[in-house]
């Protein structure tokens, strides 16, 4: 709208001339409706033109301004988002909005870190230098600020998918489409690699189950609700374990119980064995008990767990069973060697004591009275040791050496000759006898 300050026939005169002209002044939107996340930033597209001359005069932009309306923007507003001349700019817009250096026909407008506050109608206006050509468009950009709110595509009950399934999430808004670039997405409150588009494609296993929320990549402390996905998946992780207080053993009481992840839970369960004819099922229950186990409970066993979705087997966990006999057979066996390593170690320690308390031999010296040990001799008896060298090497030695008596007699005592003997030798000892008076 061309504002002119005049009287009355002016203002019509004006207005035919710019009939006659065509559109020569005007504000251009690519988009009249716009919405961005709360904690964002959002971007107008604009341009504006004008003509060159106006009443013969070359006209030249000297002001441009951007300001808020909640109706139409058909009067100037005093809500500025943004001012040329620095001034009059609203307090809650300072430091928050930019505009293009070259302001030349280009009036696009940014606004960052988004309020809720900051849903509204925006407008621009420019001022040339012809104090009548001043321009207004009555209709500016309608933006909203929404919340990030995540939707799942086509969801079960309650948020629920079944494994292997894609999924779709998208950060949605009503009546809002978001650029590609500003999303960020979360898992439990954990960033999601450097997935930035508002939707978020899978194929899903039991893993993904968790809660999504999605965030402006601008602002990622502005979040959105999250959405509890639930992934509903056959049983997963089978195994069996067994219990055995006292062993496997025969008369023993043992408990194999089968175990796995699965949503819906698992439904029911069923026991195997193998042996050489083929798998025999033994049981529907979660454990199967063996009150009194015996040798011919032996085997492989394996369980398999079954939901709504499908079923798993568990790898084969063998069962040995121990009999009785053969544990008591080993025990005896056991014990019997034990006691015959005691007994020989007994027998070696008496026999080292034996040796070692055994009497030294005695030599006799006879007098030439007769067979009787000489009364009137001591005999003292003295054991010299051979050295270690070799027994051959000391017989050798030993030969050509005699024994004999040394006999003491007290005074006036008449001497008695005493028989020479050749005593024998014995092994390893050498006697040496000295005979002394009796006192």
């Amino acid at each position: 709208m061309l504002t002119v300050e005049t009287h009355c026939m002016l203002v019509v005169s004006l207005h035919f001339v710019l009939a006659v002209q065509g559109d020569d002044f005007g504000v251009n939107y690519p988009a009249r409706e716009m919405c961005a996340l709360r904690g964002s930033s959002v971007v107008i597209p604009c341009t504006y033109y004008y003509p060159k001359k106006y009443w013969g005069t070359t006209l030249t932009v000297v002001t441009v301004k951007w300001f808020r309306s909640t109706a139409r923007c058909a009067t100037d507003s005093n809500t500025y988002v943004y001012h040329s001349t620095g001034t009059n700019v609203s307090t809650e817009y300072k430091q928050r909005t930019e505009y293009p250096e070259n302001k030349v026909k280009n009036c696009t407008l940014k606004i960052r870190d988004l309020k809720s506050s900051d849903t509204g109608r925006y407008c621009f206006r420019f001022e040339t230098n012809h104090r009548s050509a001043k321009w207004t468009d009555v209709t500016g950009v309608s933006l909203s600020i929404r919340e990030p709110k995540v939707t799942l595509d086509h969801p079960g009950p309650d948020n629920t998918v079944k494994e292997g399934s894609l999924v779709s999430l998208t950060c949605s808004f009503v009546h809002c489409n978001l650029r590609e670039s500003s999303i960020v997405w979360y898992k439990e409150g954990q960033l999601i690699g450097n997935e930035k588009s508002t939707k978020l494609q899978f194929n899903v296993s039991y893993e993904d189950s968790g809660k999504y929320g999605c965030a402006s990549a601008e602002n990622s402390s502005i979040k959105s609700e999250e959405i509890n996905l639930i992934v509903k998946y056959a049983p997963k992780n089978t195994s069996v374990s067994i219990t055995a207080p006292g062993g496997i053993v025969e008369g023993s009481s043992v408990t194999l119980t089968c175990t796995s992840t699965a949503d819906p839970p698992v439904s029911s369960y069923a026991w195997f064995r193998r042996d050489g004819n083929g798998n025999k099922e033994k049981a529907h229950n979660k454990h199967l008990n063996f009150s009194r186990i015996s040798s011919s409970d032996s085997g492989d066993y394996y369980c398999e767990a079954n939901n709504s979705l499908g079923t798993q087997s568990s790898p084969s966990v063998p069962l040995s069973v121990t009999g009785v006999g053969m544990n008591m057979l080993v025990y005896a066996v056991a014990g019997s060697v034990a006691v015959i390593i005691l007994l020989i170690l007994v027998i070696i320690i008496c026999i080292k004591k034996k040796k070692k308390d055994q009497p030294i031999g005695k030599v006799n010296v006879k007098s030439e009275g007769g067979n009787q040990e000489s009364t009137g001799i001591n005999t003292i008896y003295v054991n010299v040791l051979p050295s270690t060298r070799g027994t051959q090497d000391y017989l050798e030695e030993m030969e050509g050496i005699h024994y004999g008596a040394i006999r003491f007699q007290e005074k006036n005592q008449p001497h008695a000759p005493i028989e020479e003997k050749n005593i024998p030798l014995q092994d390893s000892i050498i006697y040496s006898t000295v005979a002394k008076p009796v006192i």
